[in-house]
């Protein structure tokens, strides 16, 4: 019983787990604020991902995993008073009617996103790309 439970959980995690990734120069990473309206790409160690956060609290969140592309709804998303942390609801990869919490943080000294969810991750961010490519991964 409790493989099972651990194995669902870690299959909830799935979206955010693909951004696993040792922090490399790259681009700095700017703050959440200059992110509305554009398309972030962001690259971890299992794979890409695009962020769209939508100036009405809303957002597409499309992450690779393996050989499949899967875009999931950001429900709701808050940007904290300093522009470095970013709190979001999110549709779960496996039970659309599960609510993932979740929370990013930009790590100036590491030049790297920390996304967490179930587990702590890390992130590089590849820049901006137009809203339309929130919905692909690569």
């Amino acid at each position: 019983m409790e493989d099972t439970v651990y194995h669902r959980r870690a299959l909830l995690a799935l979206p955010f787990m693909a951004l696993t990734t040792p922090a490399r120069a790259g681009f700095p990473v700017p703050r959440f604020d200059a992110w509305i309206g554009r398309t972030a790409k962001l690259r971890g160690e299992g794979g890409d991902a695009r962020l769209l956060l939508e100036a009405e609290g809303r957002g597409i969140i499309s992450v690779k995993l393996l050989f499949f592309c899967r875009p999931l709804p950001i429900l709701s998303w808050r940007i904290e008073d300093d522009g470095t942390r970013l709190s979001y609801t999110r549709q779960s990869a496996l039970q659309p009617s599960r609510i993932i919490a979740g929370e990013a943080r930009i790590e100036p000294a590491l030049g790297a996103l920390r996304w967490i969810e179930a587990d702590t991750r890390l992130a590089e961010f590849e820049g901006f790309e137009p809203p339309a490519a929130a919905r692909s991964c690569g």
